[in-house]
């Protein structure tokens, strides 16, 4: 009887932990592990304060994706809260940092990015980051164009690697440092072209 009792009390509690844990991943709270990075209220676009333009990066990314029939990779977006379509901590690490450092994220507003690593040899990647800071956009930058880096240094050890793509690449921001964009891709010229386009 003891023991019945023991294992009713035992599946109750998990029970309660289990919808605990649902309603606090259903409104956004817990301790911060695996949810979404907190994003500023701007009406789904990103502005650009100097200019008065806005540019809605996720709409923008996703153009040029369809534009340019980039439909292999995975578009990550600040504008979803659902886990595996942002960047988590893990996804900014392995992306564009290493062991020891990663780029701040709290010091970008919004971003939209595509990455296709579906052919272990090819890169291709197109990447528009809206910051909150930025002082901060040239060293993002420079995570960004360590990422191509690295990539050409392994092209070099591993004949397989065709660095066509990140040889051709683009790391550039606007004027006023409101957007860091960066562009892998056989593409490269015109996709650069379409962002400073939206951009301007």
């Amino acid at each position: 009887m003891k023991k019945i009792a023991a294992v009713l009390l035992l599946l109750s509690l998990l029970i309660t932990a289990a919808s605990c844990g649902k309603e606090a991943a259903a409104n956004g709270s817990g301790d911060g592990a695996g949810s979404a990075p907190a994003q500023a209220d701007n009406g789904g676009s990103s502005g650009d304060e100097a200019s008065g333009n806005t540019v809605d990066s996720d709409a923008l990314v996703r153009g040029i994706c369809e534009k340019y029939a980039l439909t292999d990779g995975f578009i990550f977006t600040s504008a979803s809260t659902e886990l595996g379509e942002y960047l988590d901590e893990d996804l900014i690490q392995s992306y564009y940092g290493d062991a020891t450092d990663a780029p701040d994220f709290s010091k970008v507003a919004d971003y939209c990015l595509y990455v296709d690593e579906s052919d272990p040899d090819i890169i291709i990647d197109v990447g528009v980051f809206h910051m909150a800071d930025p002082s901060y956009a040239d060293t993002l930058m420079q995570y960004l164009q360590a990422r191509i880096d690295v990539k050409i240094e392994n092209g070099a050890r591993y004949t397989n690697i065709d660095v066509a793509t990140l040889k051709k690449s683009v790391v550039a921001k606007t004027k006023n440092g409101q957007y860091v964009y960066y562009v892998v891709s056989y593409s490269t010229a015109e996709i650069v072209s379409d962002i400073e386009a939206a951009l301007k």
